[in-house]
C-alpha cells in the first residue's frame, strides 16, 4: 500500500468525523437552543446515551486515531500537513471530552433542573461543539494539503 492511499483511507473517516461534528454543532446545537430547560434536559440525555451506543459514532471517533498507529509506524511523520492534520483531530477529540463530559455528567444528573444552570450548560455545550467541529474541519483541510501536495 502506496503512502498516499493509506493518507486517503484516513481521510475518509476523518472527513466522516468533521461532518458529524459539524452537524451536531450547527443543526442540533440549533434544535436544542429552542428546546426549554426540561427538554434539553431529556433531550441531551437521550441523545448521549444513544451516541456511546451507536456502533457508527464509535467507529468514526475511534479509526483515524487508531489507523494514525500503523500509518505512522509504516511511513513515520516525515509528511508534516498529515502529521499535523491528525494532531489536530486528536487534539479535537481531546479537547471535545475535556469540555463536554462534565456537562453530560451535570446535564444528567438526576434532580439537575435549574432553567438557568441548564441555559449555562447549553452555552458551553455548543462553544464546546463549535471549537470541535472547527478543529475537526482543519484536521481534513490539513491532510488535504498534503494529498493536494502530492497530486
Amino acid at each position: 500500500m502506496s503512502e498516499s492511499f493509506a493518507e486517503v483511507l484516513l481521510l475518509i473517516p476523518t472527513t466522516l468525523s468533521a461532518g458529524l461534528c459539524m452537524f451536531i454543532a450547527g443543526v442540533v446545537q440549533n434544535v436544542m437552543n429552542e428546546m426549554d430547560a426540561a427538554a434539553f434536559k431529556h433531550f441531551l440525555t437521550r441523545l448521549v446515551c444513544s451516541a456511546v451506543k451507536s456502533p457508527f459514532n464509535i467507529t468514526m471517533s475511534l479509526l483515524t486515531t487508531i489507523g494514525a498507529v500503523p500509518y505512522f509506524i509504516a511511513y513515520g511523520f516525515g509528511h508534516v500537513w498529515f502529521t499535523a492534520g491528525v494532531a489536530f483531530f486528536v487534539l479535537a477529540s481531546t479537547a471535545s471530552k475535556i469540555r463536554n463530559l462534565p456537562i453530560y455528567r451535570r446535564v444528567m444528573a438526576p434532580g439537575y433542573d435549574d432553567p438557568a444552570a441548564l441555559t449555562e450548560d447549553r452555552r458551553k455545550l455548543q462553544q464546546a461543539n463549535v471549537i470541535r467541529a472547527t478543529l475537526s474541519l482543519a484536521s481534513v483541510a490539513l491532510m488535504g494539503v498534503q494529498l493536494a501536495g502530492q497530486l
